[in-house]
């Protein structure tokens, strides 16, 4: 009879308790639904927005030009300064080889010029 008795409370508590009804969850999720419906028309407003291509006005197009025009003469001057660099680099490494040959060569005729003091 204790069992029964357990049995049919437990059953009872059962059936009181985590049930809830179609209009309660109704009621909880429809105004979610409502925000999350103008979050997504926002969305979307937002997504043709940047979709949208926006028009350059003819001044914007010639501001456009001449900085195309600017930046092209800045990198072909870049390039010939590039080349003369290079240029004078060659030059300098030249030009330490002759000073190095000139001392070498000062440094034969020095032992050379004391060699025929010696004679």
């Amino acid at each position: 009879m204790k069992k029964i008795a357990t049995l049919l409370g437990i059953v009872t508590l059962m059936s009181l308790t985590g049930c809830a009804t179609q209009e309660y969850v109704r009621s909880q999720t429809e105004p979610l639904a409502d925000r999350i419906g103008k979050l997504e028309n926002r969305v979307d407003a937002l997504d043709a927005k940047v979709a949208k291509p926006t028009g350059l006005s003819d001044a914007d197009k010639a501001m456009i030009r001449d900085a195309d025009a600017k930046a092209q003469k800045a990198l072909d001057e870049l390039n010939s300064l590039s080349v003369e660099v290079k240029k004078a680099s060659e030059d300098a490494r030249k030009a330490q080889e002759a000073a190095k040959d000139a001392e070498t060569a000062e440094k034969k005729s020095e032992k050379l010029f004391k060699l025929e003091q010696k004679k």
